[in-house]
């Protein structure tokens, strides 16, 4: 008598319910008066998913896109006004708002503006009514205004217009 071993395969654990599922997905499924088989609909919510994981991904890494431009703002004004600050005493009680020249022909007929050029900052500190007008590319200051009531407003308005960083 011969013996001879023979691989007897042995069904894995996960084998009934994969067959299972095969089963299943060979199914149709009826929705209202449309007969849909059920691979096609298993496709189409896999796809559907697939895309609103995706879009989910883009929205909440354009937010912290936004805090890291905040950040750099921030870091913007704190490096400005320790350069500005090496010339003149700044107010120490609050935070200036930084605006930026990108138009000067358009400020031309505004005083202060006079001599300003592309590029150049614009810190003003609200609460002590001072406006700094200076020139990174050459360091320096180019013009100090106290701000009246009437210049105030003129800063403000153009402050809150939709382009308020850019001048």
């Amino acid at each position: 008598m011969d013996i001879s071993k023979t691989n007897f395969k042995k069904p894995g654990r996960f084998a009934s319910s994969k067959r299972k599922l095969a089963i299943w997905l060979d199914g149709k499924m009826k929705l209202g008066k449309y007969v849909f088989p059920r691979k096609n609909i298993f496709l189409m919510m896999s796809v559907i998913f697939v895309v609103l994981a995706i879009s989910l991904g883009i929205v909440f890494s354009g937010r912290s896109h936004q805090a890291d431009a905040g950040v750099a703002i921030e870091k913007e004004i704190q490096a400005l006004t320790n350069q500005i600050g090496k010339f003149m005493e700044l107010p120490q009680d609050e935070q200036p708002t930084l605006a930026t020249v990108t138009d000067r022909a358009k400020l031309k007929r505004q005083e202060f503006f006079a001599h300003a050029q592309d590029g150049d900052k614009l810190l003003i500190y609200a609460k002590a009514k001072k406006a700094i007008l200076y020139r990174p590319s050459s360091g320096k200051l180019i013009e100090i205004a106290n701000l009246t009531s009437e210049n105030r407003l003129k800063v403000s308005a153009e402050e809150s217009a939709p382009d308020s960083s850019n001048f």
